[in-house]
């Protein structure tokens, strides 16, 4: 039997149906922590981002709502990183001052 391509047509509107769209996660914990304990103005902004996730889910925004993800992921990762850093200069700000010896 011969290979009938016409009765054997793929079309994209068919692969596109028979994948649900993966809800991009809105990384809201690691937000909040972000904001409350680490560098608070870029954990402000990723809490921000990690709301506009969900609303933009809700209204069918796929591709807006995996673009604010991904923000919200960076930027709180960076917020951990700085807050991180601050602590550590502090830190050493301290044991600097109190080590040294009053003349």
């Amino acid at each position: 039997m011969p290979w009938d391509s016409s009765s054997d047509e793929f079309s994209e509107s068919d692969s596109e149906s028979d994948f649900p769209l993966v809800i991009p996660q809105d990384h809201l914990g690691l937000a909040f922590f972000s904001m409350l304990c680490c560098f608070w103005p870029l954990g402000i902004a990723a809490f921000y981002l990690s709301q506009k996730t969900n609303k933009a889910s809700a209204q069918g925004d796929h591709q807006g709502a995996t673009v604010a993800s991904r923000q919200a992921l960076w930027l709180s990762v960076l917020a951990i990183i700085f807050g991180i850093i601050t602590y550590i200069c502090a830190i050493a700000a301290l044991i600097s001052y109190l080590s040294v010896k009053p003349p």
